[in-house]
């Protein structure tokens, strides 16, 4: 309905709906949308975190059990070279029992031949060197690592009665810093004063004593070298493996 007034400015007017309540739909629609995202975005952030949860945890186990895998492998071969090595150390006592028992085995036959012998050069004559003979070498362990005991028996033929006169030189042969080394008597031992030692008997004589090897000296035998001062000469030279009796 419009008015008309002469004489004045004239307005249209427009009667409009009164709604009271679209503005607040609106602002709720508004806030239901952002709540529906925010929550979209919320369980989907969920479902991918649970997501990568659940296969961080798979591989967690999965590396859990090839860890209880290699442990059981570790502790399986532990235990065969716990077994090896129990079995080598048997071993090795086992040989060092049997070089042990061969080294004794050694000396004995060593001593017996020494002693077989004496008595032969003793009742037998020799050929030639007025029956002189080595009748045995025999040196024995002490408790110090270093120092031996030693004896040496120079002997004559029982069919002769010469007295025997000359010198008997004896020198320990072996290594020190890989080269070869010879010591004399006299260097390794305090009861001889010249490197040859005087002989004069009718049937036998003893010489004997200690001699100390010097600290890295490795032996391994020794010479020995008999020689006469008289008109019918002996020259005797023999050479004896550094077999060591226990005393």
């Amino acid at each position: 309905m419009e008015l008309k007034v002469k004489g004045s400015k004239q307005y249209r007017m427009k009667v409009v709906p009164h709604k009271p309540f679209s503005g607040v739909f609106a602002t709720v629609g508004v806030t239901l949308l952002v709540l529906a995202t925010a929550a979209g975005s919320y369980f989907t952030g969920q479902y991918q975190l649970r997501k990568s949860l659940d296969e961080k945890t798979v591989q967690h186990t999965k590396v859990l059990e090839h860890l209880a895998a290699l442990k059981g492998e570790n502790e399986t071969l532990r235990m065969r070279a716990t077994t090896a090595e129990q079995s080598l150390a048997i071993g090795d006592k086992a040989s060092e029992a049997v070089r042990a028992e061969l080294v004794q085995k050694e000396n004995q036959i060593a001593e017996l031949k020494q002693e077989i012998s004496f008595y032969r050069g003793v009742m037998a004559p020799a050929d030639g060197g007025e029956g002189v003979s080595i009748g045995r070498f025999i040196l024995s362990q002490t408790a110090d690592a270093r120092m031996y005991q030693y004896k040496l028996q120079v002997q004559q033929s029982a069919a002769r009665r010469n007295v025997v006169r000359g010198s008997a030189t004896v020198t320990v042969v072996g290594r020190e810093d890989g080269q070869v080394k010879r010591y004399p008597l006299k260097a390794l031992s305090e009861q001889v004063e010249n490197e040859s030692i005087a002989l004069r008997f009718k049937y036998f004589q003893n010489i004997e004593g200690e001699l100390r090897l010097p600290e890295g000296f490795v032996p391994e035998g020794v010479e020995l070298l008999l020689k006469s001062t008289g008109r019918k000469g002996f020259n005797i030279e023999q050479r004896y493996g550094w077999l060591v009796q226990k005393s």
